[in-house]
C-alpha cells in the first residue's frame, strides 16, 4: 500500500467496513431491521462518493 494516498486507504476501508456490515446482515441470524438498513445504505452512499473522488477513473468505469 505504499503507492496509496491516504484518501484512497480511507476509501477502501471505509468501503471494506460497509461490505462487511452488508454482508452480516445478510447473512446473519437476526431478523432484518428497517433502520439498520438505512443506515448502511447512507454508509454505501457515502463510500461511493469516497471512492469516486480517491479513484476518479471509476467513473469512466461506470459509463462503459
Amino acid at each position: 500500500m505504499d503507492h496509496l494516498t491516504n484518501d484512497q486507504v480511507d476509501a477502501i476501508t471505509h468501503a471494506w467496513l460497509d461490505l462487511s456490515a452488508t454482508n452480516d446482515m445478510m447473512n446473519g441470524n437476526d431478523p432484518i431491521d428497517k433502520w439498520k438498513w438505512l443506515e448502511i445504505a447512507e454508509a454505501a452512499k457515502d463510500s461511493v462518493a469516497e471512492l469516486e473522488k480517491a479513484f476518479p477513473f471509476l467513473l469512466d468505469i461506470e459509463d462503459e
